[in-house]
This record gives structure tokens, C-alpha cells and sequence, in this order.
């Protein structure tokens, strides 16, 4: 057990060495070299997952946070500069295509297919069911992704075909429904135990976790998929627990791939401040996660409070903010990487319900999610939910819907901020203010525009562009698509 859990951190830290955009791994090329032929998918299948947790839990949970507008860039530092500000080119971002593409999921289809050919099916289900949640990730941030053609090495397409988003989430599904199909033969097996980083060789929880990600992405497309998803509601065969990879511990190239690389690697580690847009909420409604998420003030000679800086105003000079005049953002070196949490998949069936128009099914489950979201904290939501501010009000779809999403938003901190990225192009909630945080009227928790915003109006980003490293080595490569451009699934 303990060599697995050492073979994860090795590659988490692999995967954290190469954050940067300068390693040159692209599906482009064979995946398949001598060294990978001989692994077998019980080194393979956890190889996969620590990749794809290095990049969900470090990269993207980053950039996740500040378009979520959780953080935003401290104004005496410059290290997320361009995130903050809307800046990313086609080279920004490689990192992430080549450590997933090129690292994890490269992985995790070739434990797939040895895992088929020798009947080990619990490596297939767990290695297919992976592969898909990481498909979803990144069809979700790019808008097309090549799964067809992709990442098939040997068997000679080496510039693959994208494939567009409607078709990749199809391809998702039928991913999930040969996982979900191989269960029971999986079950006859031996247990995967410390090999499984995810749920230590429940298979039961492989197949909530499938199912979950099938209502995920049923909910892309509600109309068209309402009778599936709502099979999916009354099946009660969703996530209870979390899936999340917890392996990590307070040492260098061990501990949480975002505090690894913020808190450890850089030359200073004050980047990271509140948001106004998220502690101005926190504060209006007297949340106790405040202390969870951000910390006091270090301001020499005043008094220690939360504050927070307007979304995007690095360039705000150190007369106006000294040094420790904000919170700093709280990570942990052992923070769990989160791939979906269980309040993650109460607030998907509570926003199901809610849109199936069931107002007292919407509130059970709204009341679960947020419940759950305190609990992470050791916090009790029982006053908040119960006659409190954040008490489920029956109302109009869309009224129950902004309510559902906004907690869902709070809940995302230092946990999901990618997936917070993803509910706000869905269905449009924060919603985005027209006014400045600093405005006596404006509300709290409603979007800004990053002051220092390169993109038109109070346009935001929607996606990321298409990775230089693919376009670089593959003509198919869709051309160039600016990231405030919405995806057919985002609320029009």
C-alpha cells in the first residue's frame, strides 16, 4: 500500500513539474513506448489518476478560482497576472492538454485496453469510467476534443480528427455505459484497494460516481435528455460520498498539487487574495466558511479582519492596499484533489428537480447539498437553511435555479472552483453585475468585470484556446476561437 500511494506522489509531483508550458507531450504522437508496454494497469490505472488529479486539483482548480471569482491576484505580486485579466494565448494553457492528454489519459486508455484484454474488469471499469469524467473536463474547456481518433498511438491516426462537443458528451455516455456494464464481472475480482486512489476498490461507488457524471452531462442539453435524467433522479444510484483523491501529505512534491505549486514553488507566496466578489457575500451573510477560505489581515499596526480586493485590481497601488492589507486565499498541503463531491451531486439533482419543476423534491435535496457543504468545514448549515439566510425559497424555476447554483458557487471554494467556471457559462448564474464592487448598490456575490479585463464589455471567459502544442503538431486542430465565445451548452 504504502508503494502505491508513493508511486502517486511521485507522479503528481511528475505531473506539477511540468505545469509550465514547456513539456512537449501531445496526443499526436504514439503513446505507446516499450516502458508503458510492459506496465500493467494495476501501475497504470493509479499513473492516470494522479495525473489527472495534478492537473484538476492544480492548474485548472487555479484558474477555476479566479473565473469563479474566488480569488483574484494580489496587488504587490504578478504571478496570475493574465488569468486574472482575461490574457491567455494559445501557449498559456499547454500545460494542462499535455499532462492530461499526453500523461493521464494516456494512461488511463492503455489500462483500459490491457485491463479488456487480460479480463481484469475492475481496472476496465474504473480506467473507462476515469477516462470519461476527464473527457467531460476537457470537452467542457475547450468546446471540441478529439475522442474518436485521439489518443489511439499505434493504431496509426497521429493527427486526429476533433470531435465536436454534442458528440463528445454522447461518446461520454456510451464511455460510462460500457463501464457501468462491466460492474458485476469487475465485483468477481479481487478488491483494487490502495491501487484505487479514488474510492480504494468499491466498485459500488465506480458505478454512483458514472451515474452521477451521466447527470452531469444530461444536464448540458436538460430538454433533450429530461426523460433520462429524470431515470437517473428516482434510480438512487448517485454519488453519497465523495470521489476525490486524498493522498497527499505535507512534504515537497507530496502535499495538494495547487498548494504545491503556490505555496511551495514560487519565490513568493502572497498571490492568491479574496475576491470582493466572494468575501463580499461571505460578509453580507455572515458565513462561517469565511474562516475556512480566506485569512485575516497581517497589516502591521491594524487591527486583523477579512478584506478583500476588487476582481482584477493587481495594479491598485500599495498606498491603497499595503502588504497584508487583504486575505491571502487558505490552502493545505493535504486538501483533497475533488473530481465531483457528494454536495456536488445533491445541487444536481436539487437543480433537476427544480427545473422537473418539483419544488419539494428541490429543497430536500438543496437542503442535503448545502448541509453537506457546511459539514466539509465542520460547520452547521441547520440555522442558515432552517428560517436563515440561506433558506430555500419555492418560487419560479429560474428563482429556485439561482438559488441552487449560488450555493452551489460558495460551496465550490477550495474545492471545485473549475466546476463553479462551468455552472456560471451553464446557467448564467452569478449573475454579472453592471456595476463596480466598490458601488453602494451593487450586490454582493454578483459578478464584476476584472478591472484589468482585456476582453470587450463585460464580456467573461468562457473557455480555454486551443492548446499550441496540438495545433502545432496536428492540422485538424480546430483554428482559433476567442475565450469569451460562448459553447452551444452555455446559457445564450
Amino acid at each position: 500500500m504504502k508503494n502505491i500511494k508513493k508511486l502517486g506522489y511521485i507522479l503528481v509531483a511528475t505531473a506539477l513539474t511540468f505545469a509550465s508550458c514547456t513539456k512537449d507531450l501531445d496526443i499526436n504522437r504514439s503513446p505507446y513506448n516499450p516502458t508503458e508496454n510492459d506496465a500493467t494497469p494495476e501501475l497504470l490505472f493509479p499513473s492516470g489518476v494522479a495525473y489527472s488529479a495534478a492537473k484538476i486539483g492544480g492548474d485548472l482548480q487555479l484558474i477555476g478560482a479566479f473565473w469563479s471569482q474566488h480569488y483574484t491576484q494580489n496587488n504587490s505580486s504578478n504571478q496570475y497576472t493574465g488569468i486574472d485579466s482575461y490574457n491567455l494565448t494559445i501557449a498559456s494553457c499547454n500545460g494542462i492538454w499535455s499532462n492530461l492528454m499526453g500523461g493521464g489519459m494516456k494512461d488511463l486508455v492503455i489500462s483500459k485496453e490491457k485491463a479488456s484484454a487480460s479480463g481484469l474488469w475492475n481496472y476496465y471499469v474504473a480506467s473507462e469510467i476515469m477516462l470519461a469524467f476527464d473527457n467531460h473536463v476537457l470537452v467542457d474547456l475547450y468546446g471540441d476534443l478529439p475522442v474518436k481518433e485521439g489518443l489511439q498511438g499505434d493504431k496509426g491516426v497521429y493527427t486526429p480528427k476533433w470531435d465536436d462537443g454534442k458528440t463528445v458528451n454522447q461518446l461520454i455516455i456510451t464511455q460510462l455505459d460500457n463501464a457501468i456494464a462491466k460492474i458485476n464481472d469487475a465485483k468477481a475480482l479481487k478488491s483494487m484497494g490502495a491501487q484505487d486512489f479514488v474510492f480504494e476498490g468499491d466498485l459500488d461507488n465506480w458505478r454512483k460516481f458514472a451515474n452521477t457524471l451521466k447527470l452531469k452531462v444530461f444536464m448540458r442539453d436538460f430538454t433533450t435528455n429530461s426523460a433520462a435524467i429524470t431515470t437517473l433522479l428516482n434510480s438512487n444510484d448517485l454519488l453519497e460520498s465523495d470521489a476525490k483523491m486524498t493522498a497527499f501529505l505535507d512534504a515537497v512534491n507530496k502535499s495538494n498539487p495547487l498548494y504545491e505549486s503556490d505555496r511551495r514553488a514560487l519565490n513568493t507566496f502572497v498571490n492568491l487574495r479574496a475576491s470582493k466578489t466572494l468575501m463580499s457575500y461571505l460578509q453580507k451573510n455572515n458565513d462561517p466558511r469565511i474562516e475556512d477560505f480566506f485569512e485575516l489581515t497581517t497589516e502591521k499596526d491594524k487591527p486583523a479582519v477579512y478584506a478583500a480586493l476588487r476582481q482584477g485590481d493587481y495594479n491598485a497601488p500599495t498606498t491603497d492596499y499595503p502588504p497584508g492589507s487583504t486575505s491571502r486565499a487558505k490552502l493545505g498541503a493535504t486538501d483533497p484533489v475533488y473530481f465531483m463531491s457528494y454536495a456536488e451531486c445533491e445541487f444536481l439533482q436539487a437543480e433537476a428537480w427544480a427545473r422537473l419543476n418539483n419544488s419539494a423534491k428541490a429543497k430536500t435535496h438543496y437542503d442535503l447539498a448545502v448541509t453537506e457543504a457546511f459539514s466539509r468545514w465542520n460547520k452547521s448549515a441547520a440555522s442558515f437553511i432552517s428560517g436563515g439566510v440561506y433558506e430555500f425559497k419555492i418560487g419560479t424555476v429560474e428563482k429556485m435555479v439561482e438559488q441552487i447554483i449560488m450555493q452551489k458557487w460558495v460551496a465550490a471554494t477550495r474545492c471545485q472552483a473549475w466546476d463553479s467556471f462551468y455552472d456560471q457559462n451553464r446557467t448564467g448564474y452569478p449573475v454579472m453585475s453592471a456595476l463596480d464592487s466598490d458601488d453602494p448598490s451593487y450586490i454582493p456575490g454578483q459578478y464584476t468585470k476584472s478591472i484589468t479585463s482585456v476582453l470587450t464589455g463585460n464580456t467573461l471567459p468562457r473557455r480555454l484556446p486551443y492548446p499550441k502544442n496540438s495545433s502545432d503538431n496536428n492540422a485538424n486542430t480546430p483554428k482559433a476561437v476567442p475565450i469569451g465565445t460562448k459553447m452551444w451548452w452555455h446559457k445564450q
